[in-house]
């Protein structure tokens, strides 16, 4: 609810796109077409992140019941996901947007802080995600798609794929998967920015 007074009527802008810019920041919105091209990201998400584990741990994989993992996915998406990208990233971007890593910062502490109930490390993997999350809109992809990356993140890593790992294990592999993602969103955000032509000097 607070993420939608915000927005105001900026909420429509959740499903139309509004070109390049957006709460008054040149560059700051998305397009259908951005979010189709933003696709590939996704894959190279997950494989920094099942990379993270894989340096310190074995996973164990459980298959849960379809109709189970289908209504988790489901509620993730929708009620988990949606709620804080609405909040942590769009409600965030139109407040700061107009100083990106602003923005960037006051996303990932609040996130950080929303998180640390369930201990230290949990915070810390999810500043990290918080920042890729972000940058994912940034770049130009639908905040819809970015909660859906979020809670099919959310279900993979916590349900499916279950790292084992306790003691200074958890605690090094927060740190590499915050890291990694880190990396991850600043490589994006780069990628994204257009180039500037350089200024060709004119004659006489």
């Amino acid at each position: 609810m607070a993420a939608l007074i915000v927005l105001g009527r900026d909420v429509v802008h959740v499903i139309r796109a509004p070109g390049r810019r957006q709460y008054g920041v040149d560059r700051l919105g998305w397009s259908w077409q951005k979010t189709g091209t933003l696709c590939f990201a996704i894959p190279i998400l997950v494989l920094v992140t099942v990379s993270c584990g894989a340096i310190f741990t074995s996973y164990y994989i459980h298959v849960p019941d379809w109709s189970a993992l289908g209504w988790g996915l489901a509620v993730q998406i929708l009620v988990v996901a949606l709620a804080q990208e609405l909040f942590f990233r769009e409600a965030v971007l139109k407040i700061f947007g107009g100083a990106l890593p602003v923005a960037f910062g006051i996303s990932t502490m609040a996130v950080a802080l929303f998180h640390l109930p369930d201990g230290l490390p949990a915070a810390v993997m999810a500043s990290g995600a918080a920042l890729a999350y972000m940058a994912l809109r940034v770049a130009g992809m639908n905040i819809l798609l970015v909660a859906a990356v979020h809670g099919g993140a959310n279900v993979l890593f916590g349900r499916v794929l279950l790292p084992e790992l306790a003691g200074d294990a958890l605690w090094t592999y927060a740190i590499v998967f915050a890291a990694g993602h880190a990396l991850f969103a600043g490589l994006l955000v780069a990628l994204a920015q257009p180039t500037r032509a350089a200024a060709v000097p004119r004659a006489g």
